[in-house]
């Protein structure tokens, strides 16, 4: 395949991973600011199927042809920036995994409360903290993943 195309479905799929995430993210943090279980569990449902049809499969995209770039131009998988690049990538996958279940399991929380008409309960809560930190987490490694990826430089090497 040819190296531009490639670079063109690997920058495609950085702005849907990227774009499609952080939406989803602040979409979720605004219906849980309602407090309204109908918002939370629509909003929470829609998040869950958007990071199941959109968000993943751009990650695996991104992976993919990362691979495929490497390979086609021979560069060294060691190399400062190209490691630091798949370490911060892996980091933010290790992270995103735990968030689709908290997602799935805060969606069903809302959902209960929603149809029994009960606030929602404190087990929520901490799903909800959980999921908005490693969601902190995980887009500050995506900014620095891609500061990586423009700059050709591992973060050792800015100094």
């Amino acid at each position: 395949m040819d190296y531009l195309l490639l670079k063109y479905l690997h920058v495609i799929a950085a702005i849907f991973l990227f774009g499609f995430g952080m939406g989803s993210y602040l979409y979720l943090i605004a219906a849980h600011r309602t407090g309204d279980t109908r918002v939370i569990a629509a909003v929470a449902r829609l998040v869950v199927r958007f990071d199941a049809w959109i968000t993943t499969p751009a990650g695996a995209l991104q992976l993919l042809t990362g691979y495929a770039m490497v390979r086609l131009t021979g560069m060294d998988w060691s190399g400062g920036w190209l490691l630091a690049a798949l370490l911060i990538f892996f980091g933010v996958g290790a992270l995103w995994l735990p968030v689709l279940a908290l997602q799935k399991r805060m969606q069903a929380l809302a959902a209960q409360a929603c149809a029994s008409g009960t606030p929602l309960p404190a087990g929520y809560q901490r799903l909800y903290r959980c999921w908005l930190w490693m969601g902190v987490a995980g887009f500050a490694g995506m900014f620095l993943m891609v500061l990586v990826m423009v700059s050709k430089l591992a973060p050792w090497q800015w100094f």
